[in-house]
C-alpha cells in the first residue's frame, strides 16, 4: 500500500514549488500556507496564474480513488457546464496524476496526485450558521435554510449524490447560494454495484450506514437532517448552545433514531413534533418518501415542471411537478399524471412507482402493469426484477410471479444471466430460475460484464466467471468489473489495467 505524505511534508513542497510539479505554472502559496485538514487528506488554498485554486493533497491510501476521480471530474464538469444551477452549485475540478514531487525524512522523491479545483469564494455553512445564531440573527438562518433546500432540491435532482453532506462540505458564496465541495464520495450511476469510498461524517450520516449503502439516495438522511436543523434554529437560534452534540449542528443521529435525543425532547411539547422530516429521521430511513415534496414549498423551481429527466429508449420522461413524480412525452404531454410519491425512469417497457409507500409498475401508457404492493423494488433487466416483500427480497418475472419465496436481505438488477444477492454480511448471485447459482460466500460482489464479476474475499478483490470459477484469485486491493475486455485495478497503491 501506498504510504502518503504528511501535511507538513506538502507544505514543503509547495513553499518551494520550482520544478516539483508536472504541469501546474505559476504555482504559488501565502505564507504561512493556509490549508484544512480531513480524514484522507487535505486542502491548500494556492494561486495558479495568480488565479485562486483549492489544491488537494492526500495523505491517506483509499482504494479506486485515482479511477473514481476521473469519472467524478468528467461527469461534474458536464453536470457544471451543461446550464441551469449546476454553475452556481459545482465547482470545476481536475485529476492530476503524479502531480507533484514530495521528498520524505531520508530525501527520497516520489511523485503523488492531487485534486485541483475552482476556489469557492465565502465562508463554509458551518461559520455562516454559527455567526447567525451567535447574533439571534433569525432573518439570516432563514436565508440559509431557504438557500440550502434550494441546493437539496437541485442536488435530488441529479443523477449522483454527493456522499458526505454536511455545513463543512457546503461554501456560502457572496450572493448567498450555496456551493457543493469535497467530492471524494461522489456516487454516479456507473457506479452502481461498487462500494462506498467513504461512509459519510458522524453527525450527519444515518446511524449504520456502511460500504454496501452506496446509491442515488445515500444524501436523503444528511438533506433532511439539516434542513431540519437550519428551520429549528431560524425558530429557536438559542438550541443551538443548549443541545449541540459533540458531532453534529444540533441532533445528534444514533440518539435521535434511538429516541434519546435531547432536542426531540424539547420539540415534542410543539407544533413541530409531527414534522415530517423529523418524523422520517427518528424512523432512521435510509430513503425518505416524498423528500423534495417536503422541502419544495417557496424554494420550488417556477416552471412546467420541477424536473425533467431524460428520454429513454420509450421516449418518455420522468418528470415533478408539486413534490409529485409523473411521465411525460418528449414535447411535454403527460402519459401519467404527476401523483406519484416517487418514481424511476422506464427499463424495458416497465416504470417503478411508489404510491403510500407501495411501490409497483406502469406501461408507457401509464397504466397499470402491477399495482402497489411491494416495500421496495428495483428496475427490470433481462426481463427479471428485484423485489422486497415483508422486509425480504426476491425476483419477479414478466408477469410479476416470483422466481422464489422471499428470502434475501438485498437484491440487484440481472446482467448476464446473474443477479448480485446478499445473505447476511455475505454476497452470491441468482440464476434467472431463482436459485441460488453461486454460493454467498463472498464480502462483497459487483454484477457481471463480459463473463466476469470482481468479488472481495478477506478484503483482496479478484475475478470470478458466471459458474464463480476464478478467473483471478483475490490480490487486488481494488478492483472495477471488466470493461472492453479489460478490468482496472489497484495493488499497493498503484492503478492499471489487466486483461481477463
Amino acid at each position: 500500500m501506498m504510504q502518503y505524505p504528511t501535511i507538513g511534508r506538502y507544505v514543503e513542497t509547495l513553499s518551494n514549488p520550482d520544478g516539483l510539479f508536472r504541469s501546474l505554472s505559476g504555482l504559488s502559496v501565502s505564507h504561512p500556507v493556509e490549508f484544512s485538514a480531513g480524514a484522507y487528506g487535505a486542502v491548500f488554498r494556492v494561486e495558479v496564474d495568480r488565479r485562486p485554486h483549492a489544491l488537494k493533497c492526500f495523505t491517506r491510501h483509499q482504494p479506486g480513488r485515482a479511477d473514481a476521480y476521473r469519472r467524478i471530474v468528467r461527469a461534474l464538469n458536464q453536470a457544471r457546464l451543461g446550464g441551469g444551477a449546476g454553475e452556481r452549485h459545482l465547482v470545476s475540478v481536475e485529476w492530476l496524476d503524479d502531480e507533484m514531487i514530495v521528498f520524505d525524512d531520508d530525501d527520497r522523491a516520489a511523485r503523488f496526485p492531487a485534486l485541483l479545483m475552482e476556489w469557492a469564494d465565502g465562508e463554509t455553512l458551518t461559520k455562516r450558521m454559527a455567526a447567525a445564531v451567535a447574533a439571534a440573527d433569525t432573518e439570516e438562518l432563514k436565508r440559509l435554510s431557504e438557500a440550502f433546500d434550494r441546493l437539496a432540491l437541485w442536488l435530488l435532482s441529479q443523477p449522483f449524490a454527493h456522499g458526505d453532506l454536511k455545513p463543512d462540505n457546503l461554501i456560502v458564496r457572496p450572493d448567498g447560494e450555496l456551493t457543493l465541495i469535497d467530492y471524494d464520495g461522489l456516487y454516479l450511476p456507473e457506479m452502481a454495484g461498487e462500494r462506498a469510498r467513504e461512509n459519510g461524517t458522524e453527525g450527519f450520516r444515518l446511524p449504520d450506514r456502511g460500504g454496501s449503502v452506496f446509491d442515488e439516495r445515500i444524501d436523503d438522511f444528511a438533506i433532511a437532517l439539516i434542513s431540519l436543523t437550519l428551520r429549528v434554529l431560524a425558530r429557536w437560534p438559542e438550541l443551538y448552545d443548549r443541545f449541540r452534540p459533540s458531532t453534529g449542528m444540533l441532533f445528534e443521529p444514533a440518539a435521535l433514531v434511538a429516541g434519546r435525543c435531547p432536542v426531540d425532547d424539547f420539540l415534542r411539547h410543539t407544533e413541530w413534533a409531527a414534522d415530517p422530516l423529523l418524523v422520517a429521521l427518528k424512523r432512521g430511513e435510509a430513503r425518505i418518501e416524498r423528500l423534495a415534496e417536503l422541502l419544495a414549498g417557496e424554494a420550488a423551481p417556477v416552471a412546467a415542471y420541477d424536473y425533467c429527466g431524460e428520454a429513454g429508449r420509450e421516449g418518455i420522461r420522468l418528470v415533478r411537478r408539486g413534490g409529485k413524480y409523473g411521465f411525460a412525452t418528449g414535447d411535454g404531454t403527460l402519459v401519467a399524471e404527476c401523483r406519484y410519491d416517487r418514481a424511476r425512469e422506464f427499463s424495458e417497457g416497465a416504470a417503478a412507482v411508489c404510491l403510500e409507500e407501495r411501490w409497483g409498475f406502469i406501461g408507457p401508457d401509464g397504466s397499470w402493469l402491477r399495482e402497489p404492493e411491494y416495500d421496495d423494488c428495483g428496475d427490470f433487466s433481462e426481463g427479471i426484477v428485484p423485489v422486497s416483500i415483508g422486509g425480504r427480497w426476491s425476483y419477479a418475472d414478466g408477469e410479476f410471479r416470483l422466481l422464489s419465496r422471499p428470502r434475501f436481505d438485498d437484491a440487484w438488477s440481472f446482467s448476464e444471466g446473474r443477479g448480485v444477492v446478499r445473505k447476511g454480511s455475505k454476497y452470491g448471485y441468482v440464476g434467472s430460475d431463482g436459485r441460488m447459482a453461486i454460493p454467498a460466500r463472498y464480502d462483497f460482489a459487483q454484477r457481471f460484464s463480459e463473463g466476469a464479476a470482481c468479488v472481495m474475499m478477506n478484503g483482496l478483490y479478484g475475478f470470478i466467471d458466471r459458474r464463480g470459477r476464478w478467473r483471478v484469485e483475490p490480490q487486488f486491493d481494488y478492483a472495477r468489473s471488466k470493461h472492453d475486455g479489460r478490468a482496472y485495478v489497484e495493488r499497493d497503491g498503484k492503478g492499471y489495467e489487466i486483461e481477463l
